[in-house]
C-alpha cells in the first residue's frame, strides 16, 4: 500500500495508544516514517490498535455534555436545557435541530474513523504473526474487528439510514474522485452489517471464561445478539412500511439463536433487576463498557442525584415513565380499574422494577425521605419532574465527601433485551404462540410479576412494548424503539409530565406539564437525522446519489 503523509499522520497519532508498552517503540525517536507493516508486524501492537476501536462504543451520556438519549424521547427530562448553546436532548424536544448543528452530529465522523481503522486492520491481516502461546489470538482479533465495523455501521444506519458502504481503506490520492461516495440503500447496509457479524460469530469465542483477563471484547454471544437487533429493527416498520413477513421470519432465526447461545453459555437474568447496573460483573450482562465515573461534572451518581443528596438533579423520568408500571398484584396497568391502583397512594403496591429504577417524592434515599418542596427543590433555572434515577445508582455513595463509589458498567447488551427481542419477533411472524409468552413471562417473573397469557397478537404487541419500556428503561433503547415503531410522531409530539406533592402528611398530588414536547414529522424529518452540513458541501456535485435526508 502506498503510504501517504495522512495515513503516516493517523498511524502516528494511534501509536502512543496502541504501542506504549512496547520496547522497540519507546525506544526510538519520533518521525513520520512509521509504516503501516510496522504497527502490524507484532501481535501486541495488532492487539492494541483493536483496542483502541472500541472507544467509540456509546456511553450512558451523549457527546456535549451530561445528557441521556432517554431525555429525547418520553422517558426523562433533562432540566437544564442547554440546546441554544450546544445541541442536546432539548434540540430533539423543540425539533430545532438543522443540518449545521443537531446533537450526536460529530457520531458521523467518528464513527466512519472506527469503521476506517476497521478496515485498516483488515488489509494488514495477513502480515500479523501468530501468537505460538494463543494460536486463536489473531482470528479472534479479525472477529473482532469484523463485529465492530458491523456495530459501528448499525450505529450510521439508526442515525442515518442510508450511509456509504466502505469495506476498504480508501486513499484520496491515489483517486481522488473515489471519495466522493453515494449513500447506500439500507437493504445494501443491512446486508453488510449481517454479512460481517456472521463471519465474526464463526471467528469469535462464545465468551471469556477461560481467559477473562479478555472479558468485554467482542464474541460469538455479542455478534448474534447484535444481528438480531439488526433483524428485528430491519424488519420493524419504520424499516419494513409493508410488513414482510420474511424479514420477521429471519429475525425470529436470528433472536432465537442469540437466546439460546446466551442461555447455553451461562448468561442468566440476576435474581435482583438492579444487580445488572450496580455489579462490575454480570451474568446477565452480555456485553458492556466502563459508565461514568461517580463524582463532579458528568459523573453518573453527580448528575442523576437528587440535590439533598448533594447531586445536581439534572435527569428527571417522566410522569409518563412512572405511569407505565403496573401493579404488582394484579398485573394490571394503572388505568384498568381492575388494577388496584389507589390515586392517593400511586407509589404502592407498584411492579419492583418502579422502584429499582425511579426514585419518587417520599421515597427512602440514603437515609432520609425525599423531598421535592424542600432539600430536594430544584436550583434556579432548573425545570424539573420531581422523580430521580434510581437505576445505575449507589445508595452508598456520598457526594459531599466523595467516598463510597465503585466502578459500574453501561450496559450494551443483556440477556433481558435477548428474550424480548425474540417475543417481539415471533409475535409478528407467528402470532400467539407459547414461546411468546414463555419469553414475556422470563423477564416478569425475575421481578415476581403475574404470568402474562397474551391471545391476541395486537394486544401482545402492546405488552411486549411496555414491557421493554419499563424493563429497559433508561438503557437507550427507548428512543430508537419508538422510531423503529413508526411511533415517534406521536409519543414524542405532545405535552410530558411531573408531579407536584401537595400539602404535608396526607398529600395530595398534581400532575403539571413539564414540556410540549415537538416533532416534525414532515416527510419523516426527525426520523433520521441529518447529514452533517459539511459532509453536504463536500460531496456537492461530486455525486448525484449523495443527498440530504428528506426533510433537512
Amino acid at each position: 500500500m502506498k503510504i501517504t503523509s495522512i495515513t503516516k499522520r493517523f498511524i502516528w497519532l494511534l501509536l502512543p495508544l496502541c504501542c506504549a508498552c512496547n520496547k522497540n517503540f519507546l525506544d526510538r525517536k519520533p518521525s513520520d516514517k512509521i509504516t503501516e507493516r510496522e504497527v502490524f508486524k507484532n501481535i501486541e501492537n495488532a492487539e492494541k490498535f483493536v483496542n483502541v476501536i472500541y472507544q467509540s462504543l456509546p456511553n450512558m451520556f451523549k457527546p456535549g455534555g451530561a445528557w441521556i438519549l432517554g431525555s429525547a424521547t418520553d422517558e426523562t427530562n433533562q432540566s437544564i436545557d442547554a440546546s441554544a448553546s450546544y445541541p442536546d436532548a432539548g434540540s430533539f424536544n423543540n425539533s430545532s435541530m438543522s443540518p449545521s448543528a443537531f446533537p450526536m452530529q460529530g457520531q458521523w465522523a467518528e464513527f466512519f474513523g472506527k469503521i476506517r481503522s476497521c478496515n485498516l486492520f483488515l488489509s494488514n491481516y495477513d502480515i500479523i504473526p501468530n501468537d505460538p502461546n494463543y494460536p486463536e489470538r489473531k482470528t479472534r482479533l479479525r472477529g473482532e474487528v469484523l463485529l465492530l465495523r458491523g456495530y459501528y455501521y448499525f450505529q450510521l444506519m439508526i442515525r442515518w439510514g442510508k450511509v456509504p458502504l466502505l469495506t476498504a481503506v480508501q486513499n484520496p490520492f491515489d483517486n481522488p474522485e473515489d471519495i466522493y461516495y453515494k449513500r447506500n440503500s439500507i437493504d445494501e447496509v443491512v446486508a453488510q452489517i449481517a454479512s460481517d457479524l456472521d463471519a465474526s460469530a464463526a471467528l469469535l469465542p462464545a465468551g471469556y471464561d477461560q481467559r477473562p483477563n479478555n472479558w468485554g471484547r467482542a464474541s460469538k454471544t455479542i455478534a448474534l445478539a447484535l444481528k438480531g437487533r439488526l433483524l428485528l429493527y430491519y424488519a420493524s416498520p419504520l424499516y419494513n412500511p409493508t410488513n414482510a413477513g420474511p424479514r420477521w421470519a429471519a429475525a425470529v432465526t436470528a433472536c432465537r439463536a442469540a437466546l439460546d447461545t446466551a442461555l447455553n453459555n451461562g448468561y442468566v437474568l440476576n435474581a435482583k433487576y438492579s444487580d445488572a447496573f450496580t455489579q462490575y460483573f454480570s451474568r446477565e450482562v452480555i456485553w458492556s463498557r466502563p459508565a461514568p465515573g461517580a463524582y463532579r461534572d458528568g459523573g453518573l451518581d453527580q448528575e442523576m442525584n437528587p440535590r439533598g443528596a448533594g447531586g445536581y438533579g439534572n435527569i428527571n423520568p417522566l410522569q409518563e415513565l412512572v405511569d407505565a408500571y403496573e401493579m404488582k398484584a394484579t398485573g394490571l396497568p394503572i388505568t384498568d380499574p381492575a388494577s388496584g391502583y389507589n390515586p392517593l397512594e400511586p407509589y404502592k403496591g407498584r411492579d419492583k422494577r418502579f422502584e429499582e429504577t425511579i426514585l419518587y417524592p417520599g421515597a427512602m434515599w440514603k437515609g432520609r425521605a425525599l423531598d421535592p418542596n424542600g432539600a430536594d427543590a430544584p436550583r434556579p433555572g432548573q425545570v424539573i419532574s420531581n422523580y430521580w434515577p434510581r437505576k445505575y445508582l449507589l445508595e452508598n455513595v456520598n457526594l459531599f465527601n466523595l467516598t463510597g463509589a465503585t466502578d459500574r458498567k453501561w450496559v450494551l447488551i443483556r440477556l433481558a433485551e435477548l428474550y424480548l427481542n425474540y417475543a417481539e419477533a415471533l409475535n409478528e411472524a407467528n402470532g400467539p404462540v407459547g414461546d411468546v409468552n414463555a419469553a414475556i413471562n422470563a423477564v416478569r417473573n425475575r421481578v415476581d410479576m403475574p404470568a402474562y397469557n397474551g391471545t391476541d397478537r395486537d394486544k401482545i404487541r402492546e405488552k411486549i412494548r411496555n414491557e421493554r419500556r419499563v424493563e429497559l428503561a433508561l438503557e437507550d433503547h427507548r428512543f430508537w424503539d419508538v422510531r423503529r415503531w413508526n411511533i415517534a410522531h406521536i409519543v414524542d409530539n405532545r405535552e410530558v409530565h411531573g408531579v407536584k406533592v401537595i400539602g404535608q402528611g396526607n398529600v395530595t398530588y398534581e400532575y403539571p406539564v413539564v414540556e410540549k414536547r415537538i416533532f416534525n414529522n414532515n416527510q419523516n424529518r426527525d426520523y433520521w437525522l441529518p447529514v452533517p452540513q459539511n459532509e453536504i458541501d463536500k460531496v456537492a456535485g461530486r455525486n448525484s446519489e449523495f443527498k440530504q435526508n428528506t426533510g433537512w
